[in-house]
């Protein structure tokens, strides 16, 4: 009867040990992921590939368009020298021409000053005539 009852706690024993065994491997298991979390990470690894290929994209592109804001600024810098350019030449030219006519206003002064001594000659010898026929001197 003894035996029998060593016999029984040492199996009680291993019972409870088996059982501990089994509760910790549950609660392993329970922490372990399951099949939704492996579909939500392919999920999340799909997404991140796309954003990754987005963000590539969207990189070559902000590239592309700052050569071009490059090519603008230079064709910017290149058109405003040209602007200055032609103005200098415009202005130029203009003091050349008002100088030209200054010049010529000049000549044309002094052979007009001698016909307008003439016409106010003229003017002074001729009678003038106001609205009633009274005479102006």
């Amino acid at each position: 009867l003894i035996a029998k009852t060593e016999e029984v706690v040492e199996k009680d024993l291993l019972i409870s040990e088996k059982e501990k065994l089994y509760v910790e491997l549950k609660n392993i298991l329970a922490r372990q992921p399951g099949p939704e979390v492996a579909e939500q990470l392919s999920v999340y690894q799909s997404s991140l590939r796309n954003k990754t290929r987005q963000m590539k994209s969207m990189a070559s592109e902000l590239n592309m368009y700052q050569a071009q804001v490059n090519e603008f600024k230079y064709e910017i810098e290149r058109l405003t020298r040209e602007l200055q350019d032609v103005k200098r030449k415009y202005y130029e030219q203009k003091r050349r021409e008002q100088l030209a006519n200054e010049i010529a206003a000049e000549e044309s002064a002094m052979g007009r000053g001698q016909a307008e001594q003439q016409l106010q000659a003229a003017q002074k010898a001729t009678t003038r005539f106001a609205g009633g026929g009274f005479a102006i001197r």
